[in-house]
Formats: structure tokens, C-alpha cells, sequence
């Protein structure tokens, strides 16, 4: 019985060694990544029983993917199979200041866009008591939108609750086309995860930060709201008034990719183990800090590595 599900594509990460250009490079780096498998990685190894759920081509890199999460604890055994369709990929070039990261993605009719949610073990997901989605994988195709559609209503009728990062990928779908779905998504949400960027162009907020996290609270999350900043440190809100601010960590950044992530782990981490929202935070973005050190997109880091970090620093303040 898994107590954390993530449901979203798996993907291969190439990637070419010592900062080279895509186009320079005669080898690849293979990692393993995709949004929700990031955060099951992540709180399997802080203690977590957690599953990832997903549907990939049977072949050797499907049974790469299930094998890398199966190496860190995930349960994989719910992943739909089939031989038809494909494994989706991506290409990420590691810059350095002042040249960016880069990412190529190589994923168009992937496996993932033809599951749908009759394939899913609902006996299994109703004894979850957190269920993971974000708004990638509805950016994927119209089936792949109608298959979260589907999970989030039949969620409603199950004693699980609903995690949701935003997500957005431009690459993938439109401001409009992930408004639009996103609006209609949100009120099903208990857990919500969003940018301060995406808050306001995406979802369409205004105000200071301090106003938008209340706004996600009170039209949106069921539960709590956590607004991130692209320099570090976040905010949550769970009562609709009360906005509590974690500050970011001063880091040397090896591999941002999956930062989020791991964010989204360390606050449901403390959400299953009691602690106060403050402490959620604080767990949150300790653990995106320990994600930008470590190159791929799995957050691996041990209890004890977070306790340790979170002693030596400030809990978040009370706004």
C-alpha cells in the first residue's frame, strides 16, 4: 500500500558531459526524470511509501525507467504497459553564466497520452492518502487533458487528497489553453503548488505576493497554497489570512532540474508527519536548496541531511 501516488510521464534525460553543447557532444549522460516520478523519488528516500503510476512502451527504456525509480524505493507495479507508442525523451544542456541551460524535448506520442482511466487501479490509489498531478501532463494532448479531467472527478468520490504543482511549460500549450484548464482543475485541488510567475500570468493574479498566496487559498486549495520565487524561498498560506515565508538558501547551483520537485516532497513530507505548516515550508524549500546540488533531476537526500540543514537555519516567519 502506497501512502504518496504520483501519476506523469517518465522521461530519458541525455544530457552531454562538461558543459558542451548539444551539438558538440559525442556521448550523453542518461538520467531518468518527469515531475511526479521526481517527487516519489524524493519522499521514498525521506521515508515515504510512495508509487509512481504512469504508462510506458515495453521495451528496454521503459524498463529503464521503472528500474531507476525502483532502485530508490518507488513501487512502480501499478505502471501500465504496452507495445505500442514510445518512451518519451529529453536533451538538457547545462550552461554557465551567461549562457542558460537549454532543453530539447523529444516526447510527442509517448506512451502516456493513450492511458486513459480505466487502465488505473482504483483500489489501489483509493488507500493512498495523497494523490500527485501537475499541469504538464494535461499540456501533453487532449487525451492526456481528459485523462486528469477524469482523475481529478473520481478523486472526489475516494478519502484522497489532491496535490497539484502548475507546472506550466510553455513548449507545451498556450497561456489561454492552460488557463482554461487549469481554472477548471484548481477547485479540486488541496495541495497547490505554483510560481509566483505562473500565478500571474497563467492563472491570472495580481497583487504582492503576500495577496496572491491568499487568493490561491481561498478560490483554490482546499488545504494550503505554496507560492515559490525563481530566486529561492516561498510562502504558504492555509487559513486564507495567515502567510507564513520561508527565505532561500545561499547555494552553489550544480543542477537546477527538478528543484520544484523536490519542493513539492519536502512540504508533504512534514503534511504526513505532523508538523506545523511552518515546518512544511521550511522542509520545502530546504529540500529544493539540496536538489540544485546534485546533477540529475532526482532529489536524493536522507532525513537526516535535511534535519541537519533545517537546524542550522531560520523556520519561516509569520507574516
Amino acid at each position: 500500500m502506497a501512502t504518496f501516488i504520483g501519476l506523469g510521464e517518465g522521461l530519458v534525460r541525455l544530457s552531454p558531459p562538461d558543459h558542451q553543447r548539444i551539438e558538440q557532444a559525442n556521448m550523453f549522460e542518461v538520467q531518468i526524470g518527469g515531475a511526479e516520478l521526481n517527487v516519489c523519488v524524493a519522499l521514498s528516500r525521506l521515508g515515504i511509501e510512495a508509487a509512481w503510476i504512469s504508462k510506458l512502451t515495453n521495451n528496454p527504456i521503459g524498463r529503464l525507467i521503472t528500474n531507476r525509480a525502483r532502485q530508490y524505493g518507488v513501487d512502480v507495479s501499478r505502471v501500465v504497459w504496452t507495445d505500442a507508442g514510445r518512451v518519451g525523451l529529453y536533451f538538457f544542456e547545462l550552461g554557465s553564466t551567461p549562457r542558460a541551460n537549454a532543453v530539447i524535448y523529444d516526447r510527442a506520442h509517448s506512451a502516456i497520452n493513450t492511458l486513459n482511466a480505466d487502465e488505473l487501479d482504483w483500489e489501489f490509489i483509493s488507500r493512498a492518502k495523497v494523490m500527485h498531478l501537475t499541469g504538464i501532463t494535461p499540456a501533453l494532448s487532449s487525451s492526456a487533458r481528459q485523462l486528469v479531467k477524469e482523475i481529478v472527478a473520481r478523486l472526489k468520490g475516494l478519502d484522497v487528497l489532491l496535490s497539484f504543482d502548475v507546472n506550466y511549460r510553455g513548449r507545451l500549450w498556450t497561456v489561454e489553453e492552460a488557463r482554461r484548464t487549469l481554472l477548471e482543475l484548481l477547485p479540486s485541488v488541496d495541495f497547490l503548488f505554483v510560481t509566483l510567475e505562473d500565478a500571474k500570468a497563467v492563472i491570472g493574479l495580481n497583487g504582492t505576493p503576500e495577496e496572491i498566496v491568499k487568493q490561491l487559498r481561498k478560490e483554490f486549495a482546499r488545504v494550503v497554497a505554496m507560492l515559490t520565487f525563481s530566486e529561492g524561498g516561498a510562502m504558504a498560506c492555509h487559513d486564507g489570512s495567515t502567510v507564513y515565508y520561508q527565505p532561500p538558501y545561499e547555494l552553489t547551483v550544480v543542477d537546477r532540474l527538478g528543484a520544484g520537485d523536490a519542493f513539492v516532497a519536502g512540504a508533504i513530507y512534514g503534511w504526513l508527519n505532523g508538523a506545523s505548516w511552518e515546518k512544511c515550508l521550511a522542509n520545502a524549500v530546504a529540500m529544493a536548496a539540496f536538489k540544485c546540488t546534485i546533477p540529475g533531476d532526482f532529489a536524493i537526500v536522507e532525513i537526516s541531511e535535511l534535519e541537519t540543514l533545517l537546524s542550522k537555519s531560520a523556520i519561516a516567519v509569520r507574516r
